[in-house]
């Protein structure tokens, strides 16, 4: 037990200096990081306006959904998608690493490789997201110390099914060969898209794909009952599955290990 503990305040103090590098490699490109986070921001911002409109011209309600509905959605997988893909852009790169033996720089260090390979990236624009998520939060909960720290955990855990996501794709497009654009649009599209869209919107077998194949109901519309119902089974099921996914993702990772040839370029890590 004692161990198990060391391991994870070691993964822990590991994670924390990778986001310290990640930061200092962002601030020496100053210009291109706060221009790619603004624009991010302000792109968040005219979806924003487009509900409004939306809203003032058929009502405050629209089939059971009000704009602060709208609000929760575009803040907690906005902050999700900012945690996932600033700290841990790596995940888009595990596949290509696999398959084309570039994996040796980061099975020689002491920390697992799948841990190197999530922190060894971070994207700009992200942090954009995250910001725009964070401001939207404080406003939607009115300053409310206590249910803003509700939507950085649950932020959290939408975090873990981005990456969770993007390592069970990569991991089984190693078997399947080049499949990166559909685990590209799975990302992209269906996640992204679906988790900023109320869930009334949805039916039948839809609804059904967006609790199994594609997790955005966990990622979204559970956390958003949370938040506004204080709904203690749906975190506690959020909690569960996302325990599920972070086993099944390190199981996929394993194995597409397993099928790994060292390759004959030399690399460093920065």
């Amino acid at each position: 037990m004692l161990t198990v503990v060391k391991n994870i305040i070691n993964n822990l103090k590991f994670f924390v200096t990778a986001i310290k590098c990640s930061m200092k490699s962002a601030m020496e490109y100053k210009i291109s990081f706060l221009v790619q986070s603004i624009f991010m921001f302000i792109n968040n911002g005219f979806w924003l306006v487009f509900w409004l409109v939306i809203f003032k011209v058929n009502g405050d309600n629209i089939n059971g959904v009000t704009f602060d509905t709208i609000l929760y959605l575009w803040s907690l997988p906005v902050i999700s998608f900012g945690i996932a893909y600033f700290f841990f852009g790596g995940s888009d790169n595990i596949n290509k690493y696999i398959i084309s033996g570039q994996m040796d720089s980061y099975m020689l260090q002491p920390k697992h490789p799948l841990l190197n390979i999530l922190t060894s990236k971070c994207n700009f624009s992200a942090f954009g997201d995250l910001m725009y998520g964070i401001v939207l939060g404080l406003i939607v909960v009115k300053f409310n110390l206590v249910y803003f720290l509700l939507i950085l955990i649950l932020g959290t855990f939408g975090a873990i099914f981005y990456v969770s996501t993007a390592i069970i794709l990569r991991s089984i497009s190693v078997w399947l060969g080049d499949t990166e654009l559909i685990a590209k649009k799975y990302s992209d599209s269906l996640l992204t898209t679906f988790s900023i869209y109320p869930e009334q919107l949805f039916s039948g077998i839809l609804k059904v794909l967006l609790y199994t194949v594609i997790p955005v109901g966990y990622m979204a519309y559970m956390p958003i009952n949370v938040v506004m119902s204080f709904d203690v089974k749906s975190f506690l099921c959020i909690i569960g599955v996302g325990v599920m996914y972070i086993i099944l993702a390190l199981l996929l990772f394993n194995k597409a290990m397993r099928s790994y040839e060292s390759g004959n370029t030399i690399s460093m890590r920065n």
